[in-house]
């Protein structure tokens, strides 16, 4: 720690101490702060570890259809997953939601055929 000058100014018949009290406070805030960056580290670190292993568990927002559409409909020549979601899904969804939730509720993985009978949400 550097002392200025004008603290090493003597006075005939006083002793000179080195300012200990600066010291101990310069000591005390870098601990706190060092403690407090830990404490962040801490906290982003378990809110990942909470995100990923609570992640799996989060369930979507629901996706139902719009109001009067069928219950199923039949995939036509040349129609595709798309197609059906900007058909029945509902104004201000997602299609790639409305499509994510006909994979599921039909049980399909790979790519849709025609004439295959599809389930809508509901």
């Amino acid at each position: 720690m550097a002392v200025r000058r004008e603290e090493l100014q003597q006075i005939p018949g006083r002793v000179i101490r080195f300012p200990a009290e600066r010291a101990a406070a310069r000591l005390r805030r870098q601990r706190l702060i060092e403690g407090r960056r830990r404490l962040a580290i801490l906290i982003a670190s378990l809110t990942v570890v909470a995100g990923v292993i609570l992640g799996p568990f989060t369930g979507g927002t629901a996706v139902a259809s719009k109001p009067g559409a069928p219950r199923t409909v039949v995939l036509q020549e040349g129609g595709s997953l798309w197609s059906v979601a900007t058909e029945y899904a509902p104004d201000g969804v997602d299609p790639r939601a409305y499509v994510h939730a006909l994979e599921e509720l039909n049980g399909l993985e790979g790519t849709a055929r025609a004439g295959m009978q599809l389930t809508l949400p509901r």
